[in-house]
């Protein structure tokens, strides 16, 4: 008997509180929308966790080698060294680099009521040689920077960005619904355009600081971000979201008293405080600099056609990058330290169509071929 009466009891227990609550048929349809979300039972910490988790999940699915994720938060720090690095003129031709300061500084500028900034990695070494591993003087060659073998990297990960954002607004579209609210904003939908924004380093946002708070790497003496394990070879791209995420620890600092990269440098642009004068750097003279090739370009250039890896290449992290295996970057026919006769060929082949989706197109076959000439400044000695 006492038996049946402690079943009774628990069963009682047991009772959904909600059935015992009379309700209008509106309520109640609002009700069972709201238990068949995922987010029906879960703790606001709970919420966060579970969506961190997709959002990392997507990323990978997407085509991303990794993904790190920080708090939005204005970095006023970080905005000061920057604008006394412009106002000393280290940009160089990058006059973008001055515009848009704070709101490099600031997700909140970028998206209102940013919660979250997601880095993502994507790695593009091949395995290939290195700079050092041949003899361009010898044979007549100039270098290539190895981001530029294969496909533009903008390209590639802007359709991986834009995978990433369908497949992530599918998957919260439901629970985010029509009310989804910003930490400081008035009740509306989600929307990809305005609360999951993505850029490519056409944004203003600083993805080697967000990456080092996102636990990506650190930057190196170099500037460039670096992964303990994978050293530097790989590309940037960030999202900022007003969807509140978990953050990553940030990574530390692990250069100490290496001076490899600064070392490498022939023309002396990296400098103290993890800063690169661009005015010196020969990648910045190859890439950033529009209109002819000055004397002064090619004599910085020496046998570099398109960037330079030489830094990269010192740092010893990089003994442990591998081939990333993404034919995306595999270097395409002649781009793997061409011959300067092959480089002033290009124009007969086709002018800038003959490098259609590719990096070098940026600069054009006409100043590659000027940087490609005959007369060009003795290679730097290294």
């Amino acid at each position: 008997m006492a038996t049946d009466t402690a079943a009774k009891n628990n069963a009682e227990d047991q009772v959904d509180p909600d059935l015992l609550v009379v309700r209008s048929k509106s309520e109640r349809r609002r009700l069972d929308r709201q238990k068949a979300l995922p987010t029906w039972g879960e703790s606001v910490e709970q919420t966060r966790a579970r969506r961190t988790r997709l959002v990392k999940q997507l990323a990978v699915q997407a085509g991303f080698s990794r993904v790190g994720i920080a708090a939005a938060q204005a970095l006023p720090d970080h905005q000061t060294t920057l604008q006394a690095w412009i106002d000393r003129g280290m940009h160089g031709e990058m006059a973008w680099m001055a515009s848009e300061v704070g709101r490099r500084c600031d997700p909140g500028q970028v998206v209102a009521g940013a919660q979250s900034v997601v880095l993502l990695a994507l790695d593009y070494d091949t395995g290939q040689p290195r700079t050092r591993d041949l003899d361009l003087q010898g044979q007549d060659r100039v270098w290539i920077s190895r981001y530029a073998w294969g496909d533009d990297y903008h390209v590639v990960a802007e359709r991986r960005l834009k995978r990433l954002e369908d497949a992530v607004t599918a998957a919260l579209k439901q629970e985010l619904g029509d009310s989804f609210r910003g930490p400081a904003g008035p009740v509306r939908p989600f929307a990809a355009v305005r609360d999951f924004r993505w850029y490519v380093d056409h944004g203003p946002l600083l993805e080697r600081v967000w990456a080092q708070r996102a636990g990506l790497g650190w930057q190196g003496r170099h500037s460039l971000l670096v992964d303990p394990r994978r050293g530097s070879y790989f590309f940037l791209a960030a999202v900022v979201t007003s969807v509140a995420l978990d953050p990553d620890e940030p990574m530390a600092d692990h250069c100490g008293s290496c001076r490899a990269c600064v070392d490498a440098c022939p023309t002396g642009a990296i400098l103290a405080d993890r800063l690169v004068d661009a005015r010196k750097c020969i990648s910045h003279a190859t890439i950033e600099v529009d209109g002819p090739v000055t004397p002064e370009i090619r004599a910085l250039a020496g046998d570099h056609l398109f960037g330079c890896d030489l830094c990269q290449e010192a740092c010893p992290f990089n003994r442990f990058s591998q081939p990333c295996g993404d034919p995306a970057f595999e270097p395409r026919p002649g781009l793997l330290a061409p011959t300067r006769p092959e480089v002033r060929a290009w124009a007969e082949l086709g002018g800038d169509a003959h490098l259609a989706g590719s990096p070098l197109r940026r600069r054009g076959v006409d100043a590659l071929a000027q940087l490609a000439s005959q007369d060009a400044a003795e290679p730097i000695a290294r």
